[in-house]
Formats: C-alpha cells, sequence, structure tokens
C-alpha cells in the first residue's frame, strides 16, 4: 500500500507543478497585439455559377424525369 500512496502522491506533485506553470503563464505573460492579414482567393469571394440556358436546362430536365419514371 505504501507504493499506491507514494505514485498517488507523485502524481498530485506533477498535477500541481502543471496547474502552477499554467498559472504563472497567465499571470506573467503579456500578449503582443500586431496586426494580421489573410489572402483570399478571388475567386472565393466571387464565385462564377456556370448555369445552362433555358431551352438546353429543359431538355437536361426532361431527360431526368424521363429516366426517373423508366426505373419505377
Amino acid at each position: 500500500m505504501p507504493s499506491l500512496f507514494r505514485f498517488l502522491f507523485v502524481l498530485g506533485v506533477l498535477a500541481a507543478l502543471a496547474y502552477g506553470a499554467m498559472f504563472a503563464l497567465v499571470i506573467f505573460v503579456q500578449p503582443e497585439p500586431r496586426p494580421m492579414s489573410v489572402t483570399i482567393p478571388a475567386d472565393r469571394l466571387n464565385p462564377v455559377r456556370i448555369t445552362l440556358p433555358p431551352a438546353e436546362q429543359a431538355e437536361a430536365d426532361d431527360g431526368a424525369d424521363a429516366e426517373t419514371e423508366a426505373a419505377q
């Protein structure tokens, strides 16, 4: 049983050291603000949508409906 207590004590000390290090970082380290810029490609800002003309779009829709009806 003493080895279990010693193991738990060592784990507790390590956890306390880690907690203390994190606390010290929070208290003593101040972040420095700096400007940030991110380049975004133009095609992501204004994407080009390719659509079929109305006549071709209707033909494409009719073909899809015919295949759906044939499958049923």
